[in-house]
Parts: structure tokens; C-alpha cells; sequence
């Protein structure tokens, strides 16, 4: 599974500050590896419910669907947004190139197929601050009341961009496609009032708030119920023995970013854990992270991690920050 990082930097210097910043005001992060293409025809809407399997007949223009996509024996691929941009009109959105390389190939008379990731750069505000950062740049009332996982066009210093109200943080925030050739500008008039922020206060702070990596989650063979998304797939075939949880441990050392071995095996027996994800929280001020375990483990085990790498394992409340899941869609204060 492809994940280029050529646009996020690991940090700006100080990685838990970046990650504190963006829970205490905002952070601003680049979101440019995201792949994109968009969709138009009367052949659309069927051509994105058969790639995302759910139905998006009653997806308004101007909102924003999250989907899982998966292989044919059902295990998850990769996690995508589709934003619907008119009628017969679509844009997904995914970390992985090939997902962008199959929709191309579902081109046809009465669907055209276009990639776009080249043509923006793909920003991201977050934070309780967010909105007031984009107050700063242009942004009107239009922004601030955009609804969760909806979007809308609007001029950040004049410049046309789409906002949508959504993250990968577990606050308030906001993503921004912006015209490539004026992204340099609309970045460092942002860079002004947030912080910018790198891959790894990013991966702190989405392990935090317990959602998945494709990269490093789906690196092990795990259906979207064993991930927690069955909800966002049509179908009704519920593969289910293990359960994505998070943890607290101990480690001699973790350097960061830090991501799971290439291959990882199915925990079969109940207190072993294959652990996907791990970061230092600034939340929980020590090791946090991701990992499955076979859905018979109780919720006290002292988990057992075969690598050797981590110790002193226990489960803990996912997600370990925000557990009602309300701060992102909370009102602006």
C-alpha cells in the first residue's frame, strides 16, 4: 500500500509543541499527499457507490461521506472521503495512489474521470483557534457555519478555495483546497496565526483520538467491522474476531514517526496484541497507541506484545481523548 509523504514534513522543529498547539489554539498542517480526482457524468453517483460500496443517493451537494474501500474477500484497503460537489458531480479524496489509479480506469462516455491532486494543495487548520486563523485571511460567516463534514466555496485573500468543516485531529478544524498556483501565499499568510505542523504531531494527535492510519492499521488483514467503520459500508458481511483498542505501555525507545513491522500476524489468543500504532502523548504523557486484539481478551489484560517491543500494556478507553467523539462537531465558541 502506497503512502507518499513527499508534502508532510516529520516537524518544524518541535513536534510536541506543534501537537500541544493544536490542542490548546491551532496547527497548521499540509494535507498535499492526498490524492484526488474528481467525477462527472450521469454515471457518477453509480460509478462512487460501487467503488465505496454505500449508498450516496442522499448525499447532499456541499457535503462531505466517509468510506472505507476493500479488497474482494472484504478486508479494508483504505479509508477516502467523497465530496459531492453538484448533482452529478464528485470528488474523492484517498492517501493512496492506487485507489485514484482505479477510479481512472472507470472512465466511460457517460462519466468523465479527471485527476486533480496536481492541480491544489490540500491544507489543514485545527484547533479550537481554527476558525478565528481564517477569520484573519478573509473568511466569512459562510465558514462559520458550516456544519460537520460539509464544504462550501469561499476567498481566502481573495483567492477561491473550498473549506470543509472535518480533521484528522479530534478538534474543531478545517480542510482547505487551495489553487497550487497560489498555495505558497495562502500557506504563509496561515503560517502567520497557526503553527505549522508536522507528520508527527499529526499522527500524535489522530492516535489520540483514536482513528486509523490506513498505512499502519490495515497493514494488518482486518475487515472494517475489526476496525470499528462497519457503519460506513452497505454491505452486511460482519468479519469479526478481532477489535482495534488503544493502549498505554512502556518502551526502552520509540523513535518517531513510529509504525508497526511490514508484516504483522492476527492475534489469535486472548491478551496478544498486534500493535499497529504508538506515539508519546502529549494527552497521556507517556506511550499511546493502536493496536488488535481477539475480541475474547478482557478489557483489564495486561497485553503481551510478541515483538518484545513494548511492555507493561493496558487497555485503554478509544478514543483515549474527546470519548463522547463531540469536540469536533461541537459549536464555535
Amino acid at each position: 500500500m502506497a503512502f507518499v509523504r513527499s508534502n508532510l514534513r516529520n516537524d518544524f522543529g518541535d513536534p510536541i509543541g506543534e501537537a500541544r498547539s493544536c490542542r490548546r489554539e491551532s496547527a497548521l498542517f499540509d494535507f498535499s499527499f492526498l490524492e484526488c480526482a474528481r467525477l462527472q457524468g450521469p454515471d457518477a453517483l453509480g460509478i462512487v457507490e460501487n467503488f465505496v460500496r454505500r449508498p450516496l443517493a442522499s448525499l447532499a451537494s456541499g457535503a462531505i461521506a466517509y468510506a472505507v474501500r476493500t479488497d474482494p474477500l472484504g478486508m479494508a484497503l483504505a479509508d477516502l472521503t467523497v465530496w459531492r460537489t453538484a448533482a452529478d458531480t464528485f470528488e474523492i479524496m484517498s492517501g493512496r495512489r492506487e485507489d485514484i489509479a482505479d477510479l481512472m480506469a472507470c472512465a466511460s462516455a457517460r462519466v468523465e474521470i479527471v485527476e486533480v491532486t496536481e492541480d491544489r494543495a490540500v491544507f489543514a487548520v485545527q484547533g479550537p483557534g481554527a476558525l478565528a486563523v481564517l477569520g484573519k485571511i478573509g473568511c466569512d460567516e459562510v465558514v462559520a457555519g458550516l456544519s460537520y463534514f460539509r464544504f462550501a466555496q469561499v476567498k481566502l485573500s481573495g483567492v477561491p478555495c473550498v473549506i470543509g468543516r472535518l480533521g484528522y485531529t479530534g478538534e474543531a478544524g478545517f480542510e482547505i483546497l487551495v489553487p497550487h498556483s497560489e498555495s505558497h501565499r495562502i500557506w504563509s499568510q496561515l503560517a502567520r496565526y497557526s503553527k505549522p505542523a508536522g507528520f508527527v504531531a499529526m499522527d500524535t494527535l489522530r492516535i489520540e483520538a483514536g482513528f486509523v492510519l490506513f498505512a499502519n492499521e490495515f497493514k494488518l488483514s482486518v475487515s472494517p467491522a475489526e476496525v470499528g467503520l462497519q457503519q460506513f459500508r452497505a454491505d452486511q458481511i460482519v468479519k469479526k474476531s478481532l477489535e482495534l483498542v488503544s493502549f498505554q505501555a512502556e518502551a526502552a525507545h520509540l523513535s518517531l514517526p513510529w509504525a508497526g513491522p511490514a508484516s504483522l500476524e492476527r492475534p489469535e489468543e486472548p491478551g496478544v496484541i498486534a500493535i499497529t500504532s504508538a506515539c508519546n502523548s502529549v494527552i497521556a504523557n507517556r506511550i499511546l497507541g493502536l493496536g488488535f486484539v481477539a475480541m475474547s481478551t478482557a478489557d483489564n489484560a495486561l497485553l503481551h506484545d510478541p515483538s518484545g517491543k513494548f511492555r507493561e500494556i493496558r487497555r485503554v478507553p478509544r478514543p483515549f481523548y474527546d470519548h463522547l467523539k463531540g469536540r469536533p462537531r461541537q459549536p464555535w465558541s
